[in-house]
């Protein structure tokens, strides 16, 4: 678990003039840990999906590798919160059925930790999650 003390390789401290101290991480992540709260940005998940709907030839598996990334992350941390700071969807035609069923088994390991989105401009055109799927409260 990453606390005030640990060092991980990659990871830099961010102390801010408040006297709070954040964690930028090599997972593209910044730990708060006076919070427990990890914060990740443009996540863009269906984002090969969309791209194979226009007819683009690009690798699958992108989202496993998200979710790996995200697993690591709240391992690393065991934080109480994840807040995604927008872009947490690509597109509207990248949001399938297979991703939301990927997502809901991920969200359902993590039960325990409180999750929020803040919408950015790539989610106001994608659509916001859909509630049932209990991946975060918009």
């Amino acid at each position: 678990m990453l606390t005030n003390n640990a060092r991980i390789p990659g990871a830099c401290t961010l102390p801010l003039p408040c006297g709070t101290t954040l964690w930028l991480l090599p997972g593209r992540a910044v730990w708060w840990p006076d919070a427990a709260c990890l914060l990740v940005a443009d996540v863009h998940f269906g984002k090969a999906a969309s791209f194979r709907h226009a007819g683009l030839p690009v690798p699958s598996g992108t989202t496993a590798d998200n979710i790996a990334r995200l697993d690591a992350l709240l391992a690393d941390t065991a934080a109480r919160r994840l807040v995604f700071l927008g872009d947490f969807l690509h597109a509207r035609s990248g949001a399938q059925p297979a991703l939301w069923q990927q997502l809901r088994a991920w969200r359902a390991r993590h039960v325990q930790v409180a999750m929020d989105l803040v919408l950015g401009n790539h989610d106001r055109h994608a659509g916001t999650p859909p509630h049932r799927s209990g991946h975060c409260a918009a």
